[in-house]
């Protein structure tokens, strides 16, 4: 189990548990002071949940939108559960698209260099704060026995269980504001996250990705934009500054998560793929690299990975059945891509991958490639 999944049961767990407290201390004695039964009680509380819910997804986009504008930052969209009102040259628009996050997601782009994202990432738990300090208000003014001294408590409660995920200062599966928060107190994580989402705001626009920064320094956040120009460098079969970038990566490697630094690794094991003998990738992928790392590589469902993965067991270990399986999974890793731009050429480089193993192995019987 990786960190983050460890992470994230804890943080499901504890949010059960709030939702447990929620629903005895909270949504049942609203129940008895409003005299509410039968099924009464569960249109109540499905209506009541339900609003919470929507309320405080708003809020949180709305801090999000409120905190990017008083730092510097442009909008160009904001998803409600995939709802999402984005930016196009013609004007505003109106309509479905995927979000990374728990219940939505407002990309940005900074205005100047100098932009900060730190109101952009408190401006949802500013909010929320407000919304309980209401609901407290409300509760000790409006008597008990009203509808609106419940229902104010109920939206609040749900309020903070959601934000009990967006506060937690580690990765989970979705990256959290509080993740980035705590990351931002380095200056060049500062740039490295505004060049981030600069290079988001080109995917998501469906624009080529040009002028990827470097980083010297490397922390998650670096290494995360560094991992673009490597790809790009591949693209541009600039082996020699690609493999000096990805050495950067592995001297630092201890900084890094499991998933950055071994699609570093997997980029270097294709370079040595394809530019050096057989046994140098071997030995590569059992001295230079860790079991971690080489678990992630086998299992990793990215075109990234799989790519240098059908080359090494098609050209080293000449594992029929292990090639078989990454392509049977490669429909499902392009499907997972946002950049359509990327997806072109890893759709090209794996096709010369592919074709590459079936020369090296004509007996092979492997499926046929269908993107």
């Amino acid at each position: 189990m990786q960190k983050e999944d460890f992470y994230t049961l804890i943080v499901y767990a504890l949010m059960f548990v709030i939702a447990l407290f929620i629903a005895f201390q909270v949504v049942q004695p609203a129940l008895i002071k409003l005299s509410i039964d039968g099924g009464d009680q569960y249109v109540f509380t499905s209506i009541v949940i339900v609003a919470g819910v929507l309320i405080n997804v708003v809020l949180f986009e709305l801090g999000h939108i409120f905190g990017a504008l008083l730092g510097g930052y442009r909008i160009l969209s904001t998803n409600f559960f995939g709802l999402c009102i984005y930016r196009t040259s013609k004007g505003w628009k109106l309509g479905f698209r995927s979000f990374q996050g728990l219940t939505g997601e407002t990309r940005i782009l900074a205005k100047k260099a100098s932009a900060s994202p730190r109101l952009y990432l408190f401006g949802p738990s500013l909010l929320v704060l407000i919304e309980f300090a209401v609901a407290v208000l409300i509760s000790f003014l409006a008597p008990n026995t009203t509808m609106i001294h419940h229902v104010a408590l109920i939206i609040s409660g749900v309020g903070f269980l959601l934000l009990v995920h967006n506060i937690m200062p580690f990765k989970l599966d979705t990256l959290t504001d509080g993740y980035y928060f705590v990351m931002l107190s380095k200056k060049v994580n500062v740039e490295a996250y505004n060049e981030l989402i600069r290079i988001e705001s080109l995917i998501f626009e469906e624009k080529p990705i040009t002028d990827i920064k470097v980083f010297d320094q490397i922390t998650t956040l670096t290494s995360r934009v560094n991992l673009f120009k490597i790809y790009q460098y591949i693209d541009e079969k600039d082996y020699e500054n690609a493999t000096k970038l990805i050495d950067l990566l592995i001297v630092n490697r201890k900084e890094l998560e499991v998933e950055i630094i071994s699609r570093a690794y997997a980029q270097k094991l294709y370079i040595i793929l394809l530019t050096k003998p057989k046994e140098e990738a071997d030995k590569f992928w059992f001295e230079d690299m860790a079991g971690k790392e080489r678990k992630f590589i086998s299992n990793d469902l990215s075109m990234e990975s799989l790519r240098p993965y059908l080359l090494y067991n098609g050209l080293v270990t000449k594992s029929e059945s292990e090639c078989e399986f990454v392509i049977n999974r490669v429909a499902k890793a392009l499907k997972r891509m946002t950049d359509n731009h990327r997806r072109l050429i890893e759709i090209s480089l794996f096709k010369d991958a592919y074709e590459r193993v079936v020369q090296e192995n004509p007996n092979w019987s492997l499926p046929p490639l269908n993107f």
